[in-house]
């Protein structure tokens, strides 16, 4: 049975640490559904945030794999019920200027952020687990998204 497992793994800084994790991914046949990097409480130390889909023997299995890569400090398979998620998405939609209000009881209703407004277009924030990311997209597609920017999947076990 495949579900989503995410993975948390501390690495050197270095240049082609990014390639040789993802080369492992695609030698083994794993797709990641998202990946997320950062700099980490630690100097000269990133922080990459992976969602596959696989079970748990598989993630087990790439979580051994990626502890033999030198580069890799440190890699957790983190427990769903025993960690945050969070996404962050920027929506650009085409908005009329007689459509502002409408467009501004939704965003206060679903509480979203609108970063920009321009003359026909309005930059939107989201910020949640990718569930409500889902559904703040689908409830504001009908207002016309024409350009969505996600993040990918941040993660931190409580």
């Amino acid at each position: 049975m495949e579900n989503q497992n995410t993975i948390s793994l501390l690495v050197k800084d270095h240049p082609g640490v990014m390639q040789r994790i993802t080369s492992l991914f695609t030698r083994r046949g794993y797709n990641m559904e998202s990946i997320t990097v950062g700099a980490s409480e630690e100097t000269g130390l990133s922080r990459i945030t992976i969602v596959t889909a696989c079970d748990e023997s598989q993630a087990d299995q790439i979580i051994f794999q990626l502890q033999k890569l030198v580069e890799v400090v440190e890699a957790t398979l983190l427990r769903p019920r025993k960690t945050v998620t969070r996404e962050l998405a920027l929506m650009k939609m085409n908005v009329e200027p007689n459509r502002y209000s409408e467009i501004f009881k939704l965003v206060e209703r679903i509480h979203v952020t609108v970063l920009d407004i321009g003359s026909k277009t309005m930059i939107i924030q989201a910020v949640g687990d990718t569930e409500r990311i889902n559904e703040i997209v689908e409830q504001l597609t009908p207002y016309g998204i024409f350009q969505l920017s996600r993040t990918g999947v941040m993660a931190m076990e409580k």
